[in-house]
This record gives C-alpha cells, structure tokens and sequence, in this order.
C-alpha cells in the first residue's frame, strides 16, 4: 500500500482504523465504508468485504484492502412496528436477542445459520426475501443506496433487497437491513426443504464456479 492511500484511508478511518500489515481498513460507520469505497475506487484498488475482521485478521486481495464491517454493530428494535434495523457487523446471536428480549422472532430466520454475523447473513442469502422490510449498502463507486425501511408495506419499483440478498458481496457493500419481526408464541416453523440448495451455493455455481468470490464472517 503506497503512502498516498495510507494518508487517504487513515483520514478516513481515523486513529487505529487501518492496519497496513494486513491491509484491513475498518470502517467507522456507513459514511467512512462510503468514502473508504470511494478512495478504492479512485485509486483502482481492489477490495474484499468482512462482517467481522478486525485488524488481526482477513486477507486482503493482492495490492488490495479488506473493509472491515466489524464497529458497524448498531441494533435498534421498533416492537410496534414489528421491524428491527441491524448493522453488517452486529452479530445474528446479538440479532435474535434484541428481538427475543421483546418477545418477538425475525420472520423466516433459521434456527441455525453459518453466517455469524448480519451482512453476511444477507449476502449468502441465508434468510428468506420476506424477512427483509429495508436494505441499505455502498456501491464499489462509494454511492450509498437503499431500499425500503421500518414501515411494512408493499411498494412499486426495484426490490433491491432480492438483488442484494444471496449476491456474496459482489454487488454491492450490504451496511445494514432491516428485519420484520413477528411474537414468539405464534412464530411459523420454516422449515428446511429436502435436499435444498442454499441460495449462495447456487449463486456461486452460476457465477463463481471456481470459488474466486467469497463473503468472510
């Protein structure tokens, strides 16, 4: 990494924020993935995408950095609305207890899931589309977009959680989604059909059938 985008990513990512021997770049909030995404782009520096890598840890792509995701933690329950807004780095162990202290259950959430942590939930497509009211993400170009919200209703336009969701990462930076929410006692099993593939599978089978992609934590 030259001394030019060192200088750049460290204004961005603030004291501690990057860590030049492995190249992982830890984001503050969604702002900071936004310009660290932006430098990278300026600069035609190659870039990976973890949940959870902190500054031990990831491994950057050659003469690239890792963004890391992982203060990017934030979990904010609207029991009335029956919504739950989570960020990339928040963990799904931290995504079920928020909504278990309320009594409630995100809707269409597996009992078990690789993913540990929210981003990569939604980037390996672990969850189904029903489970997702909002979406928010960072283009490779640094452009924040998002789609959908706390408000549950049905809307006409680009549905940008079923482009995003199951995608590994390759569209977009997934910063944080939105879940919908439904009480415990009257939760519907969803069970796993048989012989199922999960959606990230197909997605590398189609596109990445040599494994190049990945979506890390």
């Amino acid at each position: 990494m030259d001394a030019e985008l060192t200088r750049r990513l460290t204004e961005i990512a603030g004291a501690g924020g990057l860590v030049e021997r492995t190249s992982v770049v830890i984001a503050r909030d969604a702002d900071s993935v936004a310009g660290i995404a932006r430098v990278c782009a300026e600069t035609l520096t190659p870039i990976a995408v973890s949940s959870g890598a902190s500054g031990t840890d990831g491994a950057a792509p050659q003469r690239g950095v890792v963004i890391s995701l992982n203060r990017l933690t934030g979990i904010s329950v609207a029991a009335g609305g029956l919504t739950m807004r989570a960020e990339a780095g928040a963990t799904v162990a931290a995504l079920r207890s928020a909504a278990g202290d309320q009594q409630l259950a995100v809707v269409g959430l597996p009992d078990a899931v690789d993913a540990e942590h929210v981003g990569t939930l939604i980037a390996r497509g672990e969850v189904p589309r029903r489970s997702l009211c909002g979406i928010e993400a960072v283009l490779s170009t640094g452009e924040r977009v998002s789609a959908g919200g706390s408000v549950l209703k049905d809307v006409v336009g680009y549905d940008l959680g079923t482009v995003l969701l199951g995608s590994m990462g390759a569209l977009a930076i997934i910063v944080a989604a939105t879940f919908r929410l439904e009480p415990v006692r009257s939760r519907t099993p969803v069970p796993e059909p048989p012989g199922a593939v999960p959606p990230h599978e197909l997605i590398a089978r189609a596109f990445d059938p040599q494994g190049l992609l990945s979506a890390r934590g």
